[in-house]
């Protein structure tokens, strides 16, 4: 058997450790009431701030979602607005196409009847000749040098040697030699 005085050594030093340990740990019981409502004062006020954080992550969440929904409906418009735009290019594509190719037209029908009227202008007219063989054309609304080179049956570079011209541009009433 031991000592009483042994046991009474070691449970004074389990007694001094268990103590110990509970103050360290902080338990309640060895609270003072006062330290106890700092302590709950404290944890009321975190619980609060986590709340009204929490609302307010929510309420940012909230405004994020209607702000998203917002700019998907305005995407969706815009979507639709390109596809009417292209729709509409399309239309105006094909229309300028059409129009190209009847100004096209337009345009050869006008020129065969000018050269048909050059070629009745130099039947009718009398040649005079001067600088050599050809004749004398006066330039007349809707010539042009190759209109007016195809009715004589000669080419534009000849015409522009004969006339000492530096370009494609007559005028409504200029004279021209015509050289054969």
């Amino acid at each position: 058997m031991k000592p009483q005085n042994m046991d009474g050594k070691m449970n004074y030093k389990m007694m001094l450790s268990l103590a110990a340990l509970l103050l360290l740990s902080g338990c309640e019981t060895l609270q003072s009431p006062q330290q106890r409502r700092e302590a709950d004062a404290r944890e009321q006020a975190a619980a609060r701030h986590a709340e009204e954080r929490n609302l307010r992550m929510q309420g940012k969440l909230e405004t994020t979602e209607m702000a998203n929904a917002q700019l998907s409906q305005q995407l969706q418009q815009l979507r639709s607005e390109v596809r009417s735009c292209n729709s509409q290019i399309a239309q105006l594509n094909a229309s300028m196409k059409a129009l190209d190719a009847k100004q096209a037209r337009e345009m050869r029908e006008l020129i065969r009847r000018v050269e048909g009227l050059l070629k009745k202008s130099v039947a009718t007219r009398p040649s005079k000749p001067s600088r050599g063989a050809g004749r004398e054309h006066v330039v007349e609304p809707g010539h042009t040098l190759s209109a007016i080179a195809s009715a004589y049956g000669t080419t534009v570079k000849a015409i522009k040697q004969a006339n000492n011209l530096n370009s494609d541009t007559i005028r409504v009433g200029q004279k021209l030699f015509i050289p054969e």
